[in-house]
């Protein structure tokens, strides 16, 4: 009973021993020779069983591009006797230099597998060849030279021998470049050789970020075809092969942009500006807001690489530029972005007010040379504004007390300078009646002017005892946060308050130079002039900045008179 328990223990003991001694490694290819860059599969099987992290293929097989890498375990049992074996299933891509490739004994634990000689064929050389495959992959470009930051054309063309079961198409790859794929996938039928091919069509969109010789690595397929079952009964019945393919790679040469070349680079085919006017035909006055649009358009770019419109050569008016919006479409397979920038100018005096056009610098690809893509100039007759006052008013403006002076008769040169004397009672008493005649007109007079000058003080003191009218206005409109209301309050208050004439709301903001009242104004200006609805929520802020403002106004020092000179020279 001993014996046997001991020969059972030991022999629990040798049979791990024994397995590892024997354990065997085998590597196999599914094709060989393969093409440039063209996909194939290695299967690695030992008779173990290991985890998947038990061999790394990226570390043992340097000279090749993983795709993926998955693992399946089998036990069975025959005989009475288990054997357990594991295989890891490897999609490797072929390197892009043509000749013999080897693959080294790949290592798993202690035990190492064949080696494999693998023959790469030149792509150039070998279309017959891959059009014997079931599935490969042909690319086309737009352009074999470009420049930096120009949009090409790649065009990928899958065909398949059979039907679509599943599948996947990576996009191809360019180091420092932006790809996408640009529209929807083409399905159609071809025949190569007598044989039928279904294709399938896709077309990516490729900005290369850097110049030089550069190059792309074409698109993969991986996926599986459906092939009917010979050994069905039913016909309809069919089986999935796996499949996959591979583009060879492209080389495109990538211009850098030319060396006297300053400001925002934008290669394109063509590029255009336009500006259109709200309201065309409206009259407009002095601080009234002018609505215009500008739109930047241009092919073969992506409507991130448009540049900013600049408005800085605009004198003489406020702008209020808003958010920019963007777009992009296709037109007869081109891509066409566009950058649309509406901005609302206030102008702040009268006249005739030309607008400049705008200005934007692209590089023609065609004809290799720079260009200007230009806006026409918009000419607008500005009207004063209602409460403004004109120069003649200004210019007219006197005393009335200089008019009255020098109209006012004088009793001595009306008196003649000699009187008879007269005798008669009656021209004595006239001299009485009209000398009470004139005193009663000196004590009306002396009355009238007291209670005038009463009135006029007692005025002064309700006046500044009493809330302003305006400033109340003011108040009501800025807390139910109405930019409409606010806006014309506020220009009612500063008209009379400040004496401005309040062609732009921004002079309010040059009389106090206070930063924060300034910032508070254009955002209401930003809000007010707006092509879309733009709530405006900043009430409270704007008397808070408009307060302290006052009073930052009132705490600055006064300049002090100077004093003449005691001994003037």
């Amino acid at each position: 009973m001993v014996r046997t328990i001991l020969f059972s223990v030991l022999l629990i003991l040798v049979s791990p021993l024994a397995a590892a001694q024997t354990a065997e490694v085998i590597a196999s290819v599914d094709k060989n020779p393969v093409i440039q860059g063209e996909p194939f599969t290695l299967t690695v099987t030992i008779n173990d069983d290991v985890s998947q992290a038990a061999w790394q293929p990226e570390e043992q097989l340097r000279d090749f591009r993983v795709l993926n890498v998955r693992s399946s375990r089998r036990t069975s049992v025959i005989n009475g006797e288990t054997s357990r074996t594991t295989s890891f299933i490897v999609n490797l891509q072929a390197p892009d230099m043509a000749g013999i490739v080897r693959i080294p004994p790949l290592q798993i634990g202690n035990a190492s597998s064949n080696a494999i000689e693998l023959t790469i064929l030149d792509a150039a050389t070998s279309a017959n060849e891959l059009e014997q495959r079931p599935a490969f992959i042909r690319t086309s470009l737009e352009s074999n030279q470009v420049y930096v930051q120009q949009q090409f054309k790649l065009v990928a063309r899958l065909y398949l021998s059979a039907n679509l079961h599943s599948g996947n198409l990576v996009a191809p790859e360019l180091d420092d470049a932006e790809v996408s794929q640009f529209g929807q996938d083409e399905e159609s039928y071809e025949i190569i050789n007598g044989k039928r091919y279904q294709v399938f069509q896709r077309t990516y969109l490729v900005t290369p970020l850097r110049s030089g010789e550069l190059t792309i690595r074409g698109p993969i397929f991986e996926g599986q075809i459906s092939r009917e079952s010979g050994r069905s009964v039913f016909s309809s019945i069919a089986t999935t092969q796996p499949v996959s393919a591979a583009a060879a790679p492209k080389s495109i040469n990538v211009l850098a942009r030319p060396g006297d070349w300053t400001g925002h680079w934008l290669p394109s085919e063509l590029v255009s500006l336009s500006v259109e006017r709200a309201n065309p035909e409206a009259t407009v006055e002095v601080g009234q807001p002018i609505t215009l649009t500008y739109r930047l358009t241009a092919i073969g770019v992506s409507p991130e690489q448009l540049p900013e419109l600049n408005f800085d050569g605009l004198t003489d008016v406020s702008v209020y530029p808003e958010a920019a919006e963007f777009a992009s479409t296709t037109r007869n397979g081109r891509v066409i972005a566009q950058r649309s920038q509406t901005v609302a100018i206030i102008p702040r005096s009268s006249g005739e007010l030309t607008l400049p056009a705008l200005d934007v610098a692209w590089f023609n690809t065609r004809l290799q040379q720079k260009q200007l893509a230009s806006s026409q100039p918009i000419v607008v007759n500005v009207q004063p504004a209602p409460n403004a006052p004109s120069e003649a008013e200004q210019q007219t403006a006197e005393p009335d007390s200089a008019i009255s002076a020098d109209s006012k008769p004088s009793a001595e040169h009306d008196a003649p300078t000699a009187l008879a004397p007269l005798q008669s009672h009656y021209f004595i008493l006239a001299v009485v009646f009209a000398g009470l005649w004139l005193l009663t007109l000196i004590v009306w007079a002396w009355w009238w002017l007291r209670q005038q000058r009463s009135k006029s003080v007692s005025a002064h003191a309700e006046q500044v005892h009493k809330p302003n009218h305006a400033w109340q206005q003011l108040q009501q409109a800025a807390l139910a946060n109405d930019a409409v209301a606010t806006e014309q309050a506020l220009r009612d208050w500063a008209h009379q308050q400040l004496s401005l004439p309040m062609h732009d709301l921004r002079e309010i903001a040059e009389h106090f130079k206070h930063q924060p009242l300034h910032s508070q104004i254009d955002h209401l200006q930003r809000c007010r002039y707006a092509s879309a609805d733009k709530s405006w929520l900043e009430g409270k802020a704007l008397l808070r900045a408009l307060k302290a403002a006052q009073k930052h106004l009132k705490q600055q020092p006064k300049a002090k008179p100077s004093l003449s000179p005691l001994y003037p020279n």
